[in-house]
């Protein structure tokens, strides 16, 4: 046992081979015991195919045929499901089953298409309900302008002349138009239109024709940066004119006060949510080509506010960095905290596998005001041999490799973030239970996880960080990866670590695992524990250290009057209580800013804004921020505010 451990050691910390060690595995020879019982995915009934209803909608087609198939005969149902498992096959196209099914649309399987088709339909449908919405509301303002010209017309002497009314009667010639005309003019005594105001309105209609409704969409973020500061000039004329028509529509428009305002205002009559009215823009990224020049404009592009969704689509997680380390999903790793940073950004990222488990995620973040960034691996890269793209981006969600996480800022503070979309979300690693056959052909349970080293076993590339143990030299030097990663890094381990792989025939073997990739595994694992404290990060109670006892202190004088009582009116910070966590100098350092001992205090209420103090009370870590009541009675928004405020009072 001693020489086998000793060359098994070895192999783990050198990722060399001895002759009498443990056996190299080849590329593709074997994969990850869990995945066995998924090779042939066509027998299985799963999310995939979907298909993409031209009303937007996602259905999964097996939900879509059970559905179809209630109530008829069992041929028949056999005969649909045939067909499915058909087309899950490849062997065909579209459904032309025994049954009809209640959506149509095009089939869409989890391959490297399926990132940019998803998004892109769902995207598309909500895109155009938002420019009907638009086309309608600018309808009916110029529909209300064009009655005010019209009535104007009509009260002035051309619209009361006989030749005019003769028209508008259709041409009869069984009235007297002249006497008609006469008795108009007497009874309705012309009050035209102001010039300025005919003029006003009759610029209205035009500026009111003028939008692109796009589709904006574009596959880099200089082109729509320089797409959006082009178009942003026309999106706040339109603007103006939208809010001056309705003033007009309404007749509370007065020129000594609204043409001063509508000749100073800017893009400041456009916030978030009057940008969300107009068309927006798809932005589609290849993840691999991130760097630092185009991190620095998709940072920019969504810093700006821009209504811009943006997909970033990775094939390739575990492309092995130039130099240094491997680097495992550092880049994804990245954008995810870029995106997060910026805290108004609406951020979605899991694997294309879970996008129909997630679509309601996704519907969302499309229909955010702001920006929206989506990360999606579609397991479609990488050299994983002949295991489908659904199986490989299924198996780095459950190797933590490329979590589910979302971000959404619209929602309370506490409940923005959340990992719901990982499998046991509150565990280091996915536990999950392989049966097989000992050498007595008795069934064995036994709970293993599915980690990082795991998943990297199913690519070709990384096959020499793995070697297979025969069975009669296994012994108890061996642990799985879990509990390696488990143990202090930097230290002479006293196991060695191995995964459960199964080869061509099913047989399981476990294979030792090169130091390089335990590396690698136990940096995934403290990332994904850095995710789940950022959920489980919940207001600290603030506990005083216990005190020697100590004689009773005398009396205070009388003239020593007790502090008085915080008024809960005034806004304010317990400065003694603060733990330094930068919440609130993040959103405004002139308002906030730290003491001597680093501690935050209120520098200048002036600076800031009542919404200011609210969201920086409901980041605070330890609630000592008091955003008291309001002291601006014109700040928009107070309603909501005050009600958000009231917790920390």
């Amino acid at each position: 046992m001693h020489a086998d451990f000793q060359a098994q050691l070895a192999f783990h910390l050198t990722g060399q081979n001895l002759a009498e060690g443990p056996q190299p595995v080849a590329a593709f020879e074997m994969i990850p015991a869990l995945l066995a019982r998924y090779r042939n995915l066509a027998a299985l009934r799963y999310d995939f195919p979907l298909v993409l209803s031209k009303d937007g909608a996602i259905h999964r087609l097996s939900t879509l045929v059970d559905e179809a198939c209630s109530g008829v005969d069992e041929k028949t149902r056999k005969l649909a499901l045939n067909h499915e498992r058909g087309i899950r096959a490849g062997n065909a196209k579209a459904w032309n089953g025994p049954v009809p099914l209640a959506a149509d649309g095009e089939l869409a399987d989890c391959d490297a298409k399926l990132p940019g088709r998803l998004v892109a339909h769902v995207w598309r449908a909500l895109e155009e309900k938002r420019s009907r919405a638009m086309k309608d509301n600018i309808e009916r303002l110029k529909s209300k302008l064009s009655d005010i010209l019209a009535a104007d017309d009509a009260r002035s002497d051309e619209g009361r002349s006989a030749q005019t009314l003769r028209a508008s009667f259709g041409g009869r010639d069984d009235l007297d138009f002249e006497a008609l005309s006469g008795l108009l003019k007497r009874a309705l005594p012309a009050r035209p239109l102001p010039a300025s105001r005919k003029r006003r309105i009759e610029s209205l209609l035009k500026r009111l024709g003028a939008l692109d409704f796009g589709p904006f969409v574009f596959d880099n973020c200089a082109e729509a940066l320089a797409a959006y500061r082009a178009r942003l000039p026309q999106l706040i004329a339109l603007s103006k004119a939208i809010a001056a028509a309705r003033l007009e529509a309404a007749g509370e428009y007065v020129e000594a006060r609204h043409d001063e305002f509508f000749e100073r205002c800017g893009a400041s009559l456009l916030g978030a949510e009057g940008l969300a009215d107009f068309p927006g823009t798809l932005v589609q990224l290849d993840g691999a080509e991130l760097g630092m020049a185009h991190n620095a404009q998709l940072a920019e592009m969504l810093a700006l506010g821009m209504p811009v969704k943006v997909l970033v689509q990775f094939d390739d997680i575990l492309h092995r960095a130039p130099v240094g380390r491997p680097g495992f999903a550092l880049r994804s790793h990245a954008l995810a905290g870029m995106a997060l940073g910026l805290q108004e950004v609406y951020v979605l990222q899991c694997c294309a596998s879970s996008l129909y488990e997630m679509r309601e995620d996704l519907r969302k973040g499309l229909e955010y005001p702001g920006a929206a960034v989506f990360s999606v691996f579609s397991g479609a890269g990488g050299e994983s041999g002949k295991l489908p793209a659904y199986l490989v981006a299924a198996a780095a969600a459950e190797s933590r490799v490329f979590p589910a996480l979302r971000y959404d800022p619209s929602l309370q503070n506490s409940e923005r973030f959340s990992l719901a979309g990982n499998p046991q979300a509150d565990k280091d690693w996915a536990l999950r239970e392989l049966a097989y056959e000992d050498a007595k052909l008795q069934t064995v349970r036994e709970e293993v996880a599915f980690t990082l080293a795991d998943f990297a076993a199913c690519d070709g590339r990384y096959a020499g960080w793995f070697a297979r143990v025969p069975k009669e030299r296994t012994n108890g030097g061996m642990v799985p990866v879990r509990e390696s990663v488990a143990a202090p890094a930097g230290t002479l381990p006293e196991k060695v670590p191995y995964v459960l792989l199964a080869d061509g025939l099913n047989r399981l073997h476990k294979a030792i695992v090169a130091d390089e990739l335990i590396g690698e595994t136990r940096r995934c694992l403290e990332f994904w524990r850095s995710l789940q404290e950022r959920v489980h990060k919940k207001e600290a109670p603030v506990t005083e250290t216990p005190k020697a006892e100590a004689p009773a202190p005398a009396p205070a004088p009388a003239a020593e009057a007790e502090k008085p009582a915080r008024n809960p009116d005034e806004p304010s910070i317990e400065t003694p209580r603060c733990s330094t966590c930068e919440e609130c100098v993040k959103i405004n350092n002139r308002m906030f800013a730290y003491d001597a001992n680093k501690q935050a205090y209120i520098a200048d209420l002036n600076a800031g804004t009542y919404r200011e103090l609210v969201e920086a009370a409901e980041n605070c870590q330890v609630s000592i921020i008091h955003p008291g009541k309001p002291r601006n009675a014109q700040e928009p928004g107070l309603e909501e505010l005050i009600a958000r405020a009231e917790p920390f009072l």
